[in-house]
């Protein structure tokens, strides 16, 4: 891993400021059908918070691109969260997690939980941009989550749909669970998994109409991972993350 310096970090917004154009075109239309609208969008992102990594391949690397929202959030606000309110992980809930979050975060100077939950799905978002022989292809967003809905089974309780919030049900540190789920693997930072999840998305391969899916083996156990693409935008983006118990 490396930062990068001003002429990469030039050729790299200017390729995708366009991408960006289309993605919040696209998620404004859909935004309209339900009576909202996404007034800003980020074209532009901070130098100091974009990495750049050798894949290993022969002439393949990859950035990371952290939104400054997103990156304060999977690198602070859960942890802090995780300490002082850790009856609210590993609930099943959606609605826990999110009050312990809007509990640590400084949003409650600016509005109610209900303006925080729309900040955390309309704000908070990282990419991943491939690149091979010096040309940059496939693009992944990892968003933090894409919303949540009512439980089938549980009327009650919400879940949490796509992104880092979702796939965090899996996963744990120092045992204890970081998202909604009670599944216990260990990690020792959610940064570490946004790499792990870009690793995989370059072994993804098609299995319906714009559903990639990848296994990502290693020594004792092989991690699963599920993508979108958007056939308006050509964006994929993160739907899943977890540990395959049938691979090995």
């Amino acid at each position: 891993m490396k930062m990068i310096d001003r002429q990469e970090y030039d050729d790299l917004m200017n390729y995708l400021q366009p991408v960006f154009r289309r993605i919040w075109e696209h998620e404004n239309d859909d935004r309209k059908k339900r009576g909202k609208s996404l007034d800003m969008f980020q074209y532009g992102f901070p130098i100091n918070e974009i990495y750049h990594y050798k894949t290993g391949d022969e002439g393949e690397d990859f950035y990371i691109i952290y939104n400054t929202l997103f990156l304060s959030t999977i690198s602070r606000q859960i942890k802090l969260a995780q300490q002082q309110y850790p009856q609210k992980f590993g609930t099943g809930n959606a609605d826990d997690l999110i009050d312990a979050l809007y509990n640590v975060s400084n949003y409650k100077l600016l509005g109610d939980r209900a303006a925080y939950l729309y900040h955390l799905i309309d704000y908070n978002c990282c990419y991943v941009v491939y690149r091979k022989n010096g040309v940059y292809n496939d693009i992944l967003r990892i968003d933090l989550l894409r919303d949540t809905k009512l439980n089938k089974k549980d009327p009650t309780q919400k879940d949490i749909i796509g992104g880092m919030l979702h796939v965090l049900k899996h996963f744990s540190i120092e045992g204890k669970n970081l998202g909604t789920g009670t599944d216990i693997n260990d990690v020792f930072d959610v940064t570490h998994l946004i790499y792990l999840i870009a690793m995989a998305f370059r072994l993804k391969k098609k299995c319906a109409k714009c559903k990639y899916e990848a296994i990502q083996k290693f020594d004792t156990y092989a991690m699963h991972a599920s993508f979108y693409r958007n056939p308006t935008t050509d964006v994929y983006y993160l739907n899943t993350y977890f540990k395959d118990r049938n691979e090995k």
